[in-house]
């Protein structure tokens, strides 16, 4: 008999981050395997694949089609979810600690140790090697921890356990152009880093980095430092007064000089290379003046901060702190809205949904996972497994529901779901 796996019962989330796709599908490791739950219908479903250990970070393309999963063993699969297969296998030769797709679906980008690496996202094409390693970046001194996309997937901004953030393009770029710009001024890891977008001309305008000790900063973008002209040599001190403005007025003998000439056609922008990159004139967030804004603190006593999001449409913040309370936040202002204790143990998962109504929670030591609407003030999904081994399962007469009893002295009632 060809059997097949439909369904894990009794055991929503096990450890992990969590992600809502943008047709309102829960995606959830639990163990080894990746279950998917429909918001609107309330139906869940487990994938019939599965990796060698414990599935600890996962991530999802902008259309849902792909799933990216690795476990504790740095072994990645590359899953098409509308098929439930898998595509790809991939192995990182250290710790992954974030992992996320470009908001495009062209790239991922993966924190691997001290490392960030962009990869070139497989997709359906068939190739020998499947994922293409673009770019390494090694600027952080301790393991990365959160990453972030800009809009238009140009930037990356990533967040480390060396109390800093950085802000790096994604583009290559000749000689000082590289150098990423730093968020300093933490006293702990950032756990979270975020773009703000301005409502207007839905460009980037601010930034937001989260601590583990509760504190968030606010920074603003006030657009290019004038003062970091950088020429290919990497020097960036400014022209003395008595050089011209333009390097094609400086003549011998009637003639202008040739690596003159060749400075000025690097600064117009007008010549670019074989990848396609602008001049040094063209205007780069990373070399930009960012200016700090604010400092607030979420004041939650010794807890510490173990997850947080950020909703770019609601410019709304979500934390997660280690004593299972969580808290909602209006930026840029810092006007706390919810404020409500929802487990008794560390909060792992903290996520909104698409349109920002929904939050989703999770709970790795107990075994929660919730779905809370924050305007009703009302759950849309609320699950928990049982803490300790299962003793006994029984059918009801109808065969429509479940009853299982533990060693938790709990016994938990499921309503059994038709097969696809």
């Amino acid at each position: 008999m060809d059997y097949r796996l439909q369904n894990l019962l009794a055991a929503p989330y096990r450890g992990g981050n969590a992600v809502i796709t943008q047709n309102t599908q829960l995606i959830s490791p639990v163990g080894n395997r990746v279950s998917v739950t429909d918001l609107n219908k309330h139906h869940t479903v487990t994938i019939p694949v599965n990796t060698s250990t414990n599935i600890c970070r996962i991530a999802a393309s902008p259309d849902g089609t792909f799933l990216l999963a690795v476990d504790e063993e740095d072994r990645c699969i590359f899953i098409n979810l509308p098929r439930r297969v898998i595509l790809h296998r991939i192995t990182f030769k250290d710790k992954v600690g974030a992992l996320k797709f470009s908001p495009d679906g062209k790239f991922f980008a993966v924190g691997i140790g001290k490392l960030v690496q962009i990869w070139r996202s497989p997709g359906f094409r068939r190739a020998v090697f499947a994922f293409e390693l673009v770019r390494t970046f090694a600027n952080s001194d301790d393991k990365v921890v959160s990453l972030e996309w800009s809009l238009d997937s140009d930037y990356l901004l990533v967040g480390s356990k060396d109390l800093a953030a950085r802000l790096f393009c994604v583009r290559k770029l000749k000689g000082a152009l590289n150098k990423p710009f730093l968020f300093l001024g933490h006293r702990d890891s950032v756990v979270g880093c975020f773009f703000g977008v301005d409502k207007l001309t839905n460009k980037v305008n601010r930034a937001f980095t989260i601590a583990r000790d509760g504190f968030i900063f606010s920074w603003g973008y006030t657009g290019e430092d004038v003062k970091m002209h950088e020429s290919e040599d990497g020097h960036s001190e400014p022209p003395s007064p008595d050089t011209p403005e333009r390097a094609d007025e400086v003549m011998v003998d009637g003639v202008g000089t040739g690596t003159d000439l060749k400075k000025r056609k690097e600064y117009d922008g007008k010549d670019r290379d074989s990848d396609g990159e602008g001049g040094d004139d063209e205007e780069y967030m990373h070399r930009g003046k960012w200016v700090l804004l604010r400092k607030d603190g979420f004041n939650q006593a010794s807890a510490k901060v173990t997850a947080c999001d950020y909703h770019q449409g609601l410019d709304m913040v979500v934390v997660g702190f280690s004593n299972g309370v969580f808290g909602l936040y209006q930026m840029p202002d810092f006007i706390c809205i919810h404020l409500l204790s929802i487990s008794r143990e560390k909060l792992t998962t903290a996520v909104f949904n698409e349109r920002g109504n929904w939050l989703t929670f999770g709970c790795a030591k107990l075994g929660q996972l919730l779905v809370w609407e924050w305007r009703s003030e009302s759950y849309i999904l609320k699950q928990q497994g049982h803490y300790f081994d299962v003793n006994c399962v029984t059918y009801s007469p109808d065969s429509q529901f479940l009853a299982t009893g533990a060693d938790d002295n709990k016994v938990k009632v499921l309503k059994s779901q038709r097969p696809n």
